[in-house]
């Protein structure tokens, strides 16, 4: 939630419910068939947790109301805090700016705890309900640390610190999948100083194939840094030419097996994935085929499995609606994968 969603909060309409029943109107093949789920499975909880909102939404009005004054109290004391360092000690160490941060940060805490309550509520209760539609898969906002076990694929980045975050686990055609938001960081160090500096933020998908792959292939999109990677980290893979120029233009490609490579790169799978790309905000995807794994990564500018506003009245249709679209993508993967696979038996 961010300070947009808070600010807006001022507005006495944010606790105004739709008192109509609404209806789910399916987009496409990615959402066939589910007008009926949501109907008998999502449609009955939509007055229940309308009211949790406004519940939520209306206490963390009342604590943004009752700590308006602080909104200019604070400023205030963090430039006497300066002046005070200016004249004690002819420098500023930004002691007045650390307590306004931290003041900050302390009141908008408090602010979006209850409303983090409710946000969860809608993972643990509806998402699951949601992912019922497409198969077997279970949604959890508790994540063990894990990524350590990825580092063999070369697309992870040197880390000190992580945290994790909504994992959906499952089966889909006999292929085990798991993805999770993953937060990196990295101690960084200048004289006696240390800072904690973000290395990657984003998606962590693994596909378990019952097949391994012979080789290992590695596909990135950035162009700009691939030179330095490659040469760092890989020596025994060679550079494979896609067969289609829009593609070639966009991926660099990586193997230690041609023939395989050129079999699982098709036109097809390559479309899917500049699809995935789309709707990540046209993220950069990285990829390695690996054992029986495929790993795919990609860079987030925000979460993904985040509710719907507290300041919009909850009906869960735009929570569905993106994350079928997700899911419909990362299973038409594992479609032209599998047959892919079974072409290069």
């Amino acid at each position: 939630m961010g300070l947009g969603q808070v600010f807006r909060l001022y507005n006495r309409d944010v606790l105004k419910s739709d008192k109509l029943l609404p209806n789910y109107e399916e987009l496409g093949a990615w959402d066939k068939g589910f007008s009926d789920h949501y109907n008998a499975k999502l449609k009955n909880l939509v007055d229940d947790f309308e009211q949790k909102r406004v519940t939520a939404a209306t206490a963390a009005r009342n604590k943004l109301l009752w700590l308006t004054p602080f909104f200019f109290i604070i400023p205030i004391i963090g430039i006497n805090l300066t002046i005070w360092e200016l004249n004690e000690h002819d420098e500023s160490n930004g002691l007045g700016v650390i307590f306004a941060a931290l003041s900050f940060g302390a009141i908008f805490w408090y602010i979006k705890r209850s409303i983090l309550v409710y946000q969860n509520s809608i993972k643990e209760k509806i998402f699951p309900q949601i992912l019922e539609f497409i198969g077997d898969f279970k949604f959890s906002t508790e994540v063990p640390s894990q990524v350590k076990k990825f580092e063999k694929s070369g697309l992870i980045p040197a880390f000190s610190v992580e945290t994790n975050e909504d994992q959906i686990t499952g089966k889909y055609k006999g292929v085990q999948l798991q993805l999770f938001e993953t937060h990196l960081q990295k101690w960084k160090y200048r004289g006696k100083r240390s800072r904690l500096v973000t290395v990657f933020n984003g998606l962590i998908i693994n596909l378990s194939m019952n097949k391994n792959f012979t080789g290992k292939t590695i596909i990135k999109q950035d162009r700009g840094s691939v030179t330095n990677w490659f040469g760092n980290k890989f020596s025994g893979l060679e550079n494979i030419k896609l067969e289609d120029p829009k593609f070639e233009e966009i991926f660099e490609v990586y193997s230690t097996d041609q023939i395989e490579a050129r079999y699982l790169l098709t036109v097809s799978f390559m479309e899917r994935l500049l699809d995935l790309a789309d709707i990540f905000d046209k993220a950069e995807i990285q990829l390695c085929f690996e054992d029986n794994h495929l790993l795919i990564i990609i860079p987030l500018r925000k979460p993904i499995f985040e509710p719907g506003p507290i300041t919009e009245p909850e009906n869960f249709i735009d929570d569905a609606q993106s994350l079928l679209k997700e899911m419909h993508l990362i299973c038409q993967i594992v479609d032209i994968l599998k047959l892919n696979m079974k072409l290069n038996l």
